[in-house]
Parts: structure tokens; C-alpha cells; sequence
């Protein structure tokens, strides 16, 4: 069957296939596993880490495949898209691998855009001329730099308007051949922070805030990456714009084909920042490998394993 990483087994019971990856440094400490796995077991189900990277793995075996953290695709992005495509066609792999594949590339965005759903405005730079014309018209007093794929804050930075490390952060960005994205950066964030908020088939289960993460001129705040994760109540017009993001991903799924009109995305985490003029915008939809930080809800990894199971 190939390379098993962890289980939580129960004998003769369903087998679930939690993707990860085989570099097993990048998910110590996973904040979601204890309790994912109790949950799991309580349910009377068998699940098992299996590395995304591994070739001998027969993924057809297991009654359910989700993607949870195969969290080094950013630096194996061409061959994680593969694995992604040869995956297109199992209909027990959840998120399907053809919207994975979509959300991985942060140009969703404007199609939800389109959809009027509010986001972050974002300008994308494909060249050195795009960015420096993007940098040089940023509106605000601070301008976030970051590639359409990353995870982690990698190649993300926070910079002064008009100052020269946003550019060569952008031209590095370019030179891993990568789009850039340039983004007015909200106040909201060090004051608030960021408002994630988990669904689970269609409806939210729970809300976090983060605290904020990128320091001056490309730093991380304290020097590394560290996320301090609070429980949170959604205000109504963040609600609202959650479940439309939702609604407007979900519709984009049925219309490709990725899922059926009668069908809901296992799950999805939709973060949200408050702008200058605090009305509430979509940051990112998360609908690949999110951590749902379970622990600031004690009933939120049952809601997850509970719509799983409805999956078998």
C-alpha cells in the first residue's frame, strides 16, 4: 500500500486516507492531530497519514482520501500539481483535486472578485515592469508583497510604500517564476489580526483570530513564525461574507464539473481582514490543507470527522 506515517485504527472498519507529506518535520507539532484522531476513533473509523510523495501508495484502496497536510508543495509545486491531476478523476478524494489545484493559486481571487465577493484588492505583476507599476500606485502607507503560491508566509513581507526591499522581494518572487501579488496592507491586522473562520459541509463551524505575523520591512514579528490563535465571534457582516465566499466558491466547483449541484466541499477556511474603512474583505479561501484549529472549539473536530463520515 506504500509508506503509512501514523493510523488510528480500527479493525474492519473504513479506511481513511489523511494526506501528508513524508517530510514529517514540516507537520510536528500539527495543533489539529490529537484531537482529529480521537474523534476519529471515537467514530469507529481507520484513518492513516499517508505521504502525498510516495508512488507505491494505491490510493483507490482507501473508502476516503482527504488532504490535510502536505504542507511542502510550495517548493515541489510542479510535481504536487501532477500528483493532483493523476488524482482528477477519484470521486472519494475530498476537496476534489481539481478545485485543490485551482485554490492553490491565489488568482482566484479576482474570479471571486468578479463574483462580488469582497477581497482584498489585489494586483498581480507577471514582470518587473507590472510590479514596479503595481508598487509604485499602492494606496496605502504600507504594501504587502507575497507570490500567488506559498504557504507559511514563505516570500511574504510587509514593506513601507516606495521602499526598495518590496521590489526585490517581488523580483525574487518573479525569478522562481511565480506571479506576485501586491496588496494594500489593512492597520486592522496589528491592532485585530485576522479572523479565520472553518466550514464544514456547508455550514461554519467555528472562528479564530490571529494574531498578526509579518513585522517591518519583511521580518516576521519576533523573528519567526509563530501564530497565536484565539477563539472569535464572527460580527454579522463578517458572517455574511463568509458564507458568500462559500457560496461563490462552491458554485465555481459545480459549474467546472468538480462537484456535483447537489454536493458540498468537505471543508474550507475562509480568512477575512477588516480594511481601512472597515468594511470586512476576503484575505485568502482556504480550500487545500488549512489547519482548523480545533482547540479553540472543543466540538469542532467532531463536526469535521461527523461530515467525513457522511462521506463513506
Amino acid at each position: 500500500m506504500g509508506t503509512v506515517l501514523g493510523e488510528v485504527t480500527d479493525i474492519g472498519s473504513p479506511r481513511i486516507a489523511l494526506v501528508t507529506t513524508a517530510e514529517t518535520a514540516m507537520v510536528h507539532g500539527d495543533p489539529d492531530r490529537e484531537l482529529q484522531d480521537s474523534a476519529f476513533l471515537g467514530a469507529g473509523v481507520s484513518c492513516h497519514y499517508v505521504p502525498w510523495e510516495d508512488a507505491s501508495v494505491d490510493w483507490e484502496s482507501f473508502d476516503l482520501v482527504i488532504v490535510r497536510s502536505p504542507w511542502n508543495y510550495p517548493k515541489r509545486l510542479a510535481e504536487f500539481m501532477q500528483w493532483l491531476r493523476d488524482r482528477s478523476a477519484l470521486a472519494n478524494f475530498h476537496n476534489s483535486a481539481s478545485l485543490i489545484a485551482w485554490n492553490l493559486d491565489k488568482h482566484y481571487l479576482a474570479e471571486l472578485a468578479i463574483r462580488d465577493v469582497a477581497v482584498v484588492p489585489t494586483t498581480y505583476a507577471d514582470d518587473a515592469d507590472e510590479l514596479e507599476r503595481a508598487l509604485d500606485t499602492n494606496p496605502s502607507a504600507m504594501v504587502i508583497v507575497k507570490p500567488v503560491t506559498s504557504a507559511g508566509s514563505r516570500l511574504t513581507g510587509r514593506f513601507v510604500t516606495g521602499s526598495p526591499a518590496a521590489l526585490n522581494l517581488g523580483v525574487q518572487i518573479l525569478a522562481e517564476n511565480l506571479t506576485v501579488m501586491i496588496q494594500p496592507f489593512a492597520e486592522s491586522v496589528d491592532s485585530s489580526g485576522e479572523i479565520g473562520t472553518v466550514v464544514f459541509d456547508g455550514s461554519i463551524s467555528h472562528s479564530f483570530r490571529k494574531g498578526p505575523l509579518l513585522g517591518d520591512e519583511g521580518q516576521l514579528k519576533g523573528g519567526e513564525y509563530r501564530e497565536v490563535i484565539t477563539p472569535a465571534v464572527l460580527a454579522e457582516d463578517e458572517r455574511s461574507l463568509v458564507l458568500q465566499a462559500h457560496s461563490a466558491v462552491r458554485q465555481i466547483a459545480i459549474e467546472r464539473g468538480w462537484l456535483g449541484s447537489s454536493d458540498e466541499l468537505l471543508y474550507g477556511r475562509y480568512d477575512i481582514v477588516r480594511l481601512d474603512d472597515d468594511t470586512p474583505a476576503l484575505l485568502e479561501a482556504e480550500l487545500a490543507e488549512p489547519s482548523f484549529f480545533f482547540e479553540v472549539d472543543p466540538g469542532s473536530a467532531q463536526r469535521f470527522v461527523d461530515a467525513a463520515v457522511r462521506r463513506l
